[in-house]
């Protein structure tokens, strides 16, 4: 928080350390530069901003800027042929219980790291909800839904149709707390619900 309050440099009134940092690290990621390239602009551009300004001199500075913001993600190994996570009870095991791939890739040389097949990196949706209520913009847009004024036969809103206001008449409770957050399942090329044939998409 403190950074983003502080600007690029004295007298700098439309961009801080924090949103300097975020905007590069999205363009890094759009255009799918290396971190060496990442470094090489940033060298180039401190190179032509005002002496003792505090923009990170590389890659590393600045993810470890990034850090605290706590968006980050958790490591589960997995079997390479996608049949099951190693995950709780399971994190021990040595071979996959359906398939029976082994977990890890044969030791080469000296080396006592045990490395796996497979990792998917899974990124908890929780933190990433809480922020969207640390900023009021984003706070006011993520209760619109009961603030709002509805306009008979005008549906301007999720909240206006029928299942909206059904699921409020069954759960009072949660409906109560304008906060309480709705997730919609979106699937792209699989059915959840059905057969992969069934004429219809969740």
């Amino acid at each position: 928080m403190k950074d983003s309050d502080e600007p690029l440099w004295d007298g700098c009134t439309n961009h801080s350390k924090l949103s300097v940092v975020a905007q590069v690290f999205t363009i890094k990621s759009d255009d799918r530069l290396s971190e060496a390239d990442y470094d090489k602009i940033i060298k180039w551009v401190r190179s032509i901003l005002p002496e003792g300004n505090k923009l990170k001199e590389n890659f590393y500075a600045a993810k470890s800027m990034m850090k605290p913001l706590g968006l980050g993600y958790q490591k589960i190994d997995m079997c390479p042929n996608f049949c099951m996570l190693y995950y709780l009870e399971n994190v021990e095991l040595t071979k996959c219980m359906t398939c029976g791939h082994s977990h890890y890739k044969p030791k080469t040389g000296r080396g006592k790291t045990l490395v796996a097949y497979k990792k998917l990196r899974y990124f908890p949706i929780t933190p990433r909800l809480q922020r969207l209520f640390m900023s009021p913009g984003t706070a006011e847009h993520m209760t619109w839904h009961q603030s709002h004024h509805a306009v008979d036969g005008v549906m301007v809103h999720r909240s206006d149709n029928k299942a909206w206001k059904h699921f409020n008449s069954v759960h009072p409770h949660f409906s109560a707390e304008s906060r309480n957050v709705r997730l919609g399942l979106c699937t792209d090329g699989f059915n959840p619900f059905g057969s992969f044939t069934a004429p219809y998409s969740c």
